[in-house]
């Protein structure tokens, strides 16, 4: 009966710590966002600090720097871009799976999107 126990307990501590495993998202992405208007293709530069993210996204139309959070492998960051003089925030949400990301866009009332990224360094 105790070492059935144990082996439960054993079975159970190490799926709490797969479940718990915080994603590792440092480093150059390759980053693609399909919007209304097509797809559009930049680099994330990421880093990360336990649950803090920073980074920048850099496309043909300039370089925006960023910070968000990282929760398990769930990430969230919000970048501001300006729009013809108005400022727009442009909310992203996504999960990693290894060297890979996915997620969608939110373009402040204007639409959104959907984007992948995949890992470059």
């Amino acid at each position: 009966m105790r070492n059935r126990l144990l082996v439960v307990l054993g079975i159970l501590g190490t799926a709490l710590a797969v479940v718990a495993a915080q994603a590792n998202v440092t480093g150059r992405w390759d980053m693609i966002l399909n919007s209304d208007q097509g797809a559009n293709s930049a680099t994330l530069n990421l880093t990360q600090d336990g649950e803090t993210l920073g980074g920048s996204i850099t496309s043909d139309q300039g370089t925006v720097e960023f910070e968000g959070t990282v929760s398990g492998n769930k990430v969230e960051w919000v970048i501001e871009v300006d729009a013809g003089g108005t400022l727009l925030e442009i909310a992203i949400e996504g999960t990693v799976d290894g060297d890979e990301m996915m997620g969608s866009a939110d373009f402040g009332g204007y639409g959104g999107g959907d984007w992948t990224a995949k890992r470059a360094e």
